[in-house]
C-alpha cells in the first residue's frame, strides 16, 4: 500500500490496551524529535494487534510527529523506501540514490520528525535496509523513528536483514502477546461502560485467551446479555481461521498436537513431518495466540476436537501413541491415545493401558475403563484382572469383592490365592457383604491350603476372615469357634498383630477369661512410635471391656490424630464413634455427645450406625425423648454385636421414659437371647441383664428382678473387672436391698470411672437407706447421685434423683441442664478468672475480696464442674 498517515486509517480497528508498549514507542518518537534516531522491533504472531499498536501510536503522535506505513514486498530495489515516501527515487548508482532520499528526509524533518512503519518487515527489499543503515549514520542528528513490524516466525529473518541498521541504532524490541489484565480492565470499561471486578476480567481472559478480536466479541456478548458469555466457538473459529492463513508445517503440527494431545513430546513433531527448529517457532506462536497452555496443552477442547474432524483419527493415533511409546513418554499419554482406538491389536497396547492404570495419576474411573478395555480383547486374564479389582476397592467394593471371588475359585498357584483371600475379605467390609466373605473365607481355610503358605499371609487371611465373621450377627458364633481353632502367632508382624487383635475381641466376646482376653490384647498394642490405622480400633474396644478404660482412651485419641494427619476420614470416623462410646461408658456425656456428632458429620456409611446408637443413648439419658426416637428410626444395620446391644439399650430406655415398661423390658430381653444366639455372653458388653433387673425392680416385680441378677451376676463375677464386680455388687444390692453390697458397689464404680453407674448405685443406696429409716443418710448419698448426674449431663436422671431427695426430706432448688448452670454468679467470676490464668490472690484484688472467699468459690466451682485443674476448669466452663 502507499505511505499514509496510519492514525486515522487504523482507528476503525477499536485498537485497546497495549498501555506499556504505547508509551515505549511514543518515548522513541519523541527521543527522535531531538534528533536522536531510534529503532523498534515490533513482533508478535499474526492477528495480535500489531497493526492496531501501529495505529494508537499514529494517534498518540499525531500533533508532534507524522507517521508513514507501507507493507514490505520485496520487489525492486528502493520499492519500500518509494512506498513509504510517496516518490519516484530517481535513477543512478545506489549510492546517488541514497544520498537524494536522505535530502529528502532531511527537508521533510525539518519541522516535526517522521515515523516510518514498515509491515512485514522481513520482506523489505535490501536497497532500503541499506539506506536506512546509511541515513542513521550520515546524516547529523536524523529526527527519525523507523519502526519493524513482522510476525515472531520471521525473527531470525527479519533481524539478520536489519542487522546493519540495529548495530547503530538504539533498538528497543517488543514482543506482543495476548492481552494482559490491564488491557482487558480498559476494554471492558471502553466496551461495556462499567468498572469491571476482577473476577470478571479474569472471566474474560480464560474465555478469549486474551485474543484481541476474541476478547471485543466476548466484551460485546457481555453486554448484550449482562453475563459472562461462553465464547469457546468463537475462540476456536479464530484460531482455526488463523490456521487456514498459516503454511503448511504450521496447521501440520496443530494437527499432530491436537491427535497427541499435546504439544509438549517430540513425537508431535515427528507426527507432523517438520523439524525440531520448526516444532518449537509454531508451539511458541500458539502459545502466544493462547491457543497452547505454556505446557503445550490445548486451552479450548473445541479447537482440539475440530482439528480432529479433519483428519482420519484412528490411523493417526495408532501412529502418534507409537511415536510415544517409543519415545518412552509416560504410559498415560500413550494409554489416552490407545484407548480411543476401536479395536488393541497389539502386546505393546495392552502394557500401554495396564501400565497407566498402575501409575497411580489416573482416576479409578479411567484407570477401571481402561483395564476392562484389556479384558475385553484378553478375557480371563489373571493379572489384569486382579488389577481391575484393585482399582475397584476403592469406587465399587462390592464388585471388587466379586472379581476376588471368582479369582479365589479359578486360580491355582498358592500364594496368588492367599492373596486374593486377603484381598476379598478387605472388600466385603466396605461393601458390607460380612456373611458371603466369611463363608468364602472359612471354607478356604477349611481346605489347609493356607497352612502350606507364608505365616504372615495366613495370619493376615485369618484375621480378615475374624473380622468379616464378627460383623453379621448370623455368623459371630461360627466366627468364635473359628477362632478356638486358631494358634496366636509369634512376633509383631502386622498381620500376626492383626490375628491377635481379633482372637481377643473373640475372649471378650465370650466372656469366659479376662487373663486370655487381657493376654491377646496386651499383645496386640502397636509399638511405641509406631503407626496407628483402622484395626488399632479393635485394640481400643477390647482394652475398654478388659478395665483398661484409660489406655483404650489414649489409643483411641492417637488412632484420630494419625486418622487426621493422613487424611483418612473413615477410621477417623469409626475412631471417634468408639471414643463416643468410651465416654458414653465414663459417664461424659457431653463429650459423648460431641464426638458423635463429629463422626456422623463425615461422609460415608462406615461407623454411622455406632455413632448414632452412643448419640441416641446419650440423648435419651438427657431425656431428648424426640431427638432419640429420630435416631432410632434411622439406624441401618449394625456391624458388630456391641453397636446392636447400645441400639436395644438406647431404645429400651426411650420405652421406659414413655411410660411402657413391658416394652422395655422385651427389647432388653430379646438382645440378651441374641446375645445368647451368637455366643456372646460378657456381661459388661451391654448390661442388658443389669438394665432388666433395674426396670422389674421399679415395677416391683422382685422375684422376676432376682432370678436375672443371680445369673448376671455369676457371669460379671467371673470376667472381674471392677465395672464387672461393680454390676454384680449393684444387682445383688437392688434385688436384696443389700446397703453394704451397695456400698460397694460404688466404690468399684468410681475405681473404674464409670460415673452414672456410680451415680446409680448411690441412688439405690439412698432408696435402701430410706427404706430403713435412715433418711439423714439416704440424703447424702442422693446429692451426690444429683451432683455426678449433672456433671455427667444426664439432666433427666438428676431431676428424678431429685424427686427422691425430696422425699427423704433433703431440699434443692432446681437441677441444672449442665454444670456450669449451677455455679452462681459470684463462683462463675471467679473461676473465669482462674481459668484465665490470674493467681488467687490477683484475683482477690481484681474482685476486692478476700483469698479466703477466692478458696472458698474456686473449692465449689471445682467440686461442681468435676474438675481437678484450672486446664478442666476451662473446659468445664465453656
Amino acid at each position: 500500500m502507499a505511505g499514509s498517515e496510519a492514525g486515522g486509517q487504523l482507528s476503525s480497528c477499536r485498537p485497546v490496551g497495549r498501555t506499556r508498549a504505547l508509551a515505549q514507542a511514543v518515548a522513541g518518537v519523541r527521543d527522535a524529535a531531538d534528533g536522536r534516531m531510534g529503532l523498534l522491533h515490533l513482533r508478535g504472531p499474526r492477528g495480535i494487534g500489531k497493526s492496531a499498536v501501529v495505529g494508537r501510536l499514529g494517534e498518540a503522535v499525531r500533533e508532534e510527529a507524522d507517521v508513514l506505513v507501507t507493507t514490505c514486498r520485496g520487489g525492486e530495489d528502493f520499492a519500500a523506501a518509494k512506498d513509504l515516501l510517496g516518490v519516484v527515487v530517481p535513477t543512478g548508482d545506489e549510492y546517488s540514490r541514497r544520498h537524494a532520499l536522505n535530502d529528502l528526509v532531511t527537508r521533510r524533518t525539518t519541522d516535526r520528525p517522521l515515523v516510518l512503519v514498515l509491515e512485514d518487515a522481513h520482506r523489505c527489499d535490501g536497497a532500503t535496509t541499506r539506506w536506512l543503515s546509511a541515513l542513521a549514520r550520515r546524516v547529523p542528528e536524523p529526527r527519525v523513528y523507523v519502526v519493524l513490524v513482522y510476525r515472531c516466525s520471521e525473527r531470525v529473518a527479519a533481524e539478520t536483514l536489519f542487522a546493519d541498521l540495529t548495530g547503530a541504532l538504539d533498538t528497543t524490541s517488543i514482543d506482543l502477546g495476548p492481552l494482559d489484565e490491564p488491557d482487558v480492565t480498559e476494554l471492558l470499561r471502553r466496551e461495556c461502560g462499567l468498572e469491571p471486578e476482577p473476577e470478571l476480567v479474569r472471566a474474560a481472559l480464560e474465555s478469549a485467551a486474551g485474543l484481541p478480536a476474541v476478547t471485543l466479541a466476548w466484551a460485546e456478548k457481555f453486554r448484550a446479555l449482562g453475563a459472562p458469555p461462553d465464547i469457546a466457538a468463537e475462540s476456536a473459529a479464530w484460531h482455526l481461521a488463523w490456521l487456514d492463513d498459516q503454511p503448511e508445517p504450521t496447521r501440520a503440527y496443530a494437527t499432530a498436537a491436537a491427535v497427541v494431545g499435546s504439544a509438549e513430546p517430540a513425537s508431535t513433531a515427528v507426527l507432523a513431518g517438520v523439524s525440531a527448529a520448526t516444532a518449537a517457532s509454531v508451539r511458541a506462536e500458539l502459545t502466544a495466540l493462547g491457543a497452547f497452555t505454556p505446557r503445550g496443552r490445548f486451552r479450548s477442547e473445541v479447537l482440539r476436537e475440530r482439528l480432529l474432524a479433519t483428519v482420519d483419527q484412528d490411523a493417526l493415533r495408532a501412529k502418534a501413541a507409537r511415536l510415544l511409546s517409543d519415545e518412552g513418554r509416560p504410559q498415560e499419554e500413550v494409554a489416552e491415545l490407545v484407548a480411543l482406538l476401536p479395536e488393541l491389536t497389539e502386546v505393546w497396547m495392552f502394557c500401554a493401558l495396564r501400565g497407566a492404570a498402575r501409575e497411580g495419576t489416573l482416576s479409578p474411573e479411567v484407570a477401571i475403563s481402561y483395564l476392562r478395555l484389556v479384558l475385553d480383547a484378553v478375557p480371563g486374564h489373571v493379572e489384569t484382572r486382579l488389577e481391575l479389582a484393585a482399582q475397584l476397592r476403592v469406587v465399587d467394593p462390592s464388585a471388587a469383592m466379586d472379581t476376588y471371588a471368582e479369582l479365589l475359585s479359578e486360580v491355582t498357584e498358592p500364594a496368588v490365592r492367599a492373596s486374593v483371600a486377603v484381598h476379598c475379605g478387605a472388600s466385603a467390609l466396605r461393601a458390607g457383604r460380612e456373611p458371603e466373605a466369611f463363608g468364602l473365607l472359612a471354607g478356604y481355610l477349611a481346605e489347609g491350603e493356607p497352612a502350606a503358605t507364608d505365616p504372615e499371609l495366613r495370619a493376615q487371611i485369618e484375621a480378615v476372615a475374624l473380622v468379616n465373621g464378627f460383623g453379621a450377627a448370623r455368623t459371630v458364633r461360627r466366627a468364635m469357634d473359628l477362632a478356638r481353632t486358631i494358634t496366636p502367632p509369634q512376633g509383631r508382624a502386622e498381620g500376626g498383630r492383626r490375628l491377635v487383635q481379633q482372637l481377643a475381641r473373640a475372649e471378650v466376646l465370650r466372656g469366659e477369661s479376662l487373663p486370655t482376653a487381657l493376654a491377646h490384647v496386651r499383645s496386640a498394642l502397636p509399638a511405641p512410635g509406631g503407626a496407628r490405622d483402622f484395626w488399632d480400633v479393635f485394640t481400643v474396644t477390647s482394652l475398654h471391656f478388659c478395665g483398661a478404660r484409660t489406655e483404650a482412651m489414649t489409643l483411641a485419641d492417637e488412632i484420630i490424630a494419625a486418622a487426621d494427619a493422613r487424611g483418612e476420614s473413615q477410621t477417623q470416623k469409626i475412631a471417634l464413634a468408639v471414643r463416643a462410646a468410651l465416654a458414653f461408658e465414663a459417664g461424659e456425656l457431653p463429650a459423648a455427645e460431641r464426638d458423635a456428632r463429629a463422626a456422623l458429620a463425615i461422609a460415608g456409611d462406615d461407623g454411622d450406625f455406632a455413632a448414632s446408637a452412643v448419640l441416641a443413648s446419650a440423648l435419651v439419658r438427657r431425656g431428648e425423648v424426640d431427638q432419640t426416637e429420630q435416631l432410632l428410626n434411622r439406624m441401618g444395620r449394625p456391624r458388630d454385636p456391641v453397636e446392636y446391644g447400645w441400639a436395644m439399650d438406647a431404645k429400651a430406655l426411650w420405652l421406659w421414659n414413655r411410660g411402657e415398661g413391658d416394652a422395655a423390658i422385651e427389647v432388653l430381653l430379646r438382645c440378651g437371647r441374641e446375645f445368647d444366639a451368637m455366643g456372646v455372653h460378657n456381661p459388661v458388653l451391654i448390661p442388658w441383664w443389669l438394665h432388666v433387673v433395674t426396670v422389674l425392680v421399679r415395677m416391683d416385680r422382685f422375684t422376676e428382678a432376682a432370678e436375672v441378677a443371680e445369673r448376671g451376676a455369676e457371669a460379671a463375677r467371673r470376667w472381674n473387672t471392677p465395672v464387672a464386680r461393680g454390676y454384680a455388687l449393684y444387682s445383688t444390692g437392688l434385688t436384696t436391698d443389700d446397703a453394704e453390697a451397695l456400698e460397694q458397689a460404688v466404690v468399684e464404680f468410681g475405681v473404674a470411672g464409670a460415673q452414672l453407674d456410680e451415680s446409680r448405685a448411690l441412688i439405690a443406696l439412698g432408696v435402701v437407706l430410706m427404706r430403713t429409716g435412715h433418711d439423714k443418710a439416704a440424703r447424702k448419698h442422693l446429692r451426690a447421685a444429683i451432683g455426678i448426674a449433672v456433671r455427667c449431663g444426664a439432666s433427666r436422671f438428676a431431676i428424678r434423683t431429685r424427686e427422691l431427695l425430696n422425699s427423704a426430706g433433703g431440699r434443692m432448688s432446681a437441677v441444672h441442664a449442665s454444670p456450669k448452670d449451677a455455679l452462681t454468679a459470684a463462683e462463675r467470676r471467679v473461676a473465669a478468672l482462674a481459668a484465665a490464668g490470674l493467681t488467687n490472690r490477683e484475683i482477690a484484688e481484681k474482685l476486692y475480696v478476700t483469698i479466703h472467699t477466692v478458696e472458698s468459690h474456686l473449692s465449689n466451682a471445682y467440686r461442681k464442674l468435676g474438675a481437678q485443674t484450672r486446664a478442666e476448669l476451662a473446659a468445664g466452663l465453656r
